[in-house]
């Protein structure tokens, strides 16, 4: 019960930029990013997930959806996050 009260407490100090990405490439909902991921067979994630991605609450990346969003954001893995 402790650790759960610490890990809420915990901000994250690395960041997908994952919102100002899809806003640069004129990509308006997760729908549509999620859609671009599947299209290219690559990533199997859900809307869901996706969603989490995008607003920094996910727990896990997969380097496959990293290679995905790079890919679809023309850019390098790195480019992907901020401090």
């Amino acid at each position: 019960m402790a650790q759960k009260k610490i890990q809420s407490k915990i901000k994250h100090k690395v960041v997908l930029r994952v919102p100002t990405l899809m806003a640069e490439h004129h990509i308006r909902f997760v729908t549509d990013l999620w859609k671009l991921l599947l299209a290219q067979g690559k990533v199997e994630i859900s809307h869901s997930q996706l969603t989490r991605v995008v607003n920094n609450t996910a727990n896990k990346l997969d380097v496959a959806l990293l290679e995905g969003l790079a890919e679809i954001f023309d850019c390098p893995i790195p480019d992907l996050f901020e401090r």
